[in-house]
């Protein structure tokens, strides 16, 4: 069952026609004269029979700060991955914690840079050593 294909004008409506000003172009041929196949549509640029229809997609949104550009981010020994529980308490006062700092471009302001200060501080306090 083959059906015919259809341009991208033919699947509108004259609505949609008329908010969409399609440009007139050449029609696409196959350069090894095949019949062409079915558009990508995951491509911005999704090419028909007769039209070319540019579908804009956003960029990154970066919200840049002088103050956190200024902060080195180095790590000198790889992360080892750690499970543990803490109080609901003690987690939301992290959170919040994390969320602050963030808006106050405070380092260090993400959850695990701060409890891993505060259990390198903890330890040192403690007696215990460690590589630096």
């Amino acid at each position: 069952m083959n059906v015919p294909r259809r341009t991208i004008a033919e699947t509108l409506t004259a609505s949609q026609r008329a908010f969409i000003s399609l440009p007139d172009a050449a029609p696409v041929e196959p350069a090894n004269g095949c019949e062409p196949s079915a558009p990508d549509l995951s491509h911005p640029s999704v090419q028909a029979d007769k039209h070319t229809v540019s579908v804009p997609r956003p960029g990154p949104r970066r919200l840049d700060s002088p103050k956190r550009a200024a902060v080195p981010s180095k790590r000198p020994e790889p992360l080892r991955s750690v499970t543990l529980r803490l109080r609901a308490s003690v987690a939301d006062a992290l959170r919040r914690a994390s969320i602050q700092r963030s808006l106050d471009y405070i380092e260090p302001f993400s959850q695990q840079a701060i409890v891993e200060t505060a259990v390198r501080d903890w330890l040192r306090n403690a007696g215990y050593s460690m590589a630096d």
